[in-house]
């Protein structure tokens, strides 16, 4: 199925990820390779938010209105790999952690706020799924046996977290039981196989076929998890309880093979705005549902 209404927003960024849409109708985005923040306004216009350095990944307002950024260290590894705390008013930025108690993180990839104000990210590199306040004072390693953890994502009533695994081409799941506190998973070996290889219906949502490698996510009202995905390109839409899944495609003149990261904006959040990574491009398109109202935006 083809994605609707798409059209050209901005070109010319340096790999762009992690979109947020801010209230006043601007769109933040990562230029991974450029290694800053830029703000692209309604009229395509672009403008530095801040230079951080390394490679700036996931994007997320936070509770006092900050943005809160995973930073992957870097393509050539030159950076150091840290979750940053950036003042949207003045481009400051300062590190809020490198590491969790004796374990550096890797590469940090995306993250996601909860209701209580903190919260859930993960590390690409490292193979983990963290729970962490935005003070800098506290983070814990809940999942530590992911594959390539990329996106992360909450169910609509912040029972369910997600996080998009790339090469296993697989979104998984933890049911939570309380902020930062997860059902453990039943699995042992590899992945989400159990005893006997079956797959573990509590831990995976859905592996998909074919070259779906899967990047960043956004959920939707509907508590649809909607995956940027790569290779056989396009948005892939995978209904909450796993049995469907639909691939949404740009259209033939716009079509790219990284199709990397998507957000909700606009007055009924029903438009998505989507990253193409390789050809430098925010495009923005309409979506059949609104999407799900993050906790804090600004």
């Amino acid at each position: 199925m083809q994605l609707a209404n798409v059209r050209v927003v901005a070109e010319g960024l340096a790999f762009p990820e992690g979109p947020v849409a801010l209230e006043d109708g601007s769109v933040l985005v990562v230029e991974l390779v450029g290694g800053r923040v830029t703000r692209v306004k309604p009229d395509g216009s672009k403008a530095t938010v801040a230079e951080t350095g390394g490679g700036p990944n996931g994007l997320a307002v936070g509770p006092d209105g900050a943005l809160y950024l995973c930073n992957n260290g870097g393509l050539d590894g030159s950076g150091t790999a840290c979750i940053q705390r950036i003042d949207l008013d003045t481009g400051r930025f300062e590190t809020l952690y490198a590491s969790a108690g004796d374990k550096k993180l890797k590469a940090p990839n995306d993250l996601v706020f909860d209701e209580t104000g903190n919260f859930w990210a993960t590390d690409f590199g490292g193979g983990a799924v963290y729970y962490a306040s935005p003070d800098g004072s506290k983070i814990g390693c809940v999942v530590d046996d992911a594959a390539g953890p990329n996106g992360v994502g909450l169910s609509p009533d912040g029972k369910t977290l997600y996080w998009a695994q790339t090469f296993t081409r697989q979104v998984m799941l933890r049911r939570l039981t309380a902020p930062g506190k997860a059902i453990p998973s039943a699995t042992w070996g590899i992945g989400p196989l159990v005893r006997g290889g079956a797959t573990d219906p509590s831990t995976m949502l859905i592996g998909l076929p074919g070259a779906r490698e899967l990047d960043s996510l956004a959920v939707d009202s509907a508590g649809n998890i909607c995956v940027g995905t790569l290779v056989e390109a396009g948005i892939s839409v995978i209904s909450p309880d796993g049995e469907s899944d639909e691939l949404w495609t740009l259209p033939p003149e716009l079509a790219e093979a990284a199709v990397t990261n998507i957000c909700f904006g606009g007055r009924d959040l029903r438009t998505a705005y989507i990253t193409c990574s390789l050809t430098g491009r925010l495009v923005a398109c309409d979506w059949p549902r609104p999407g799900l109202k993050l906790q804090y935006n600004r």
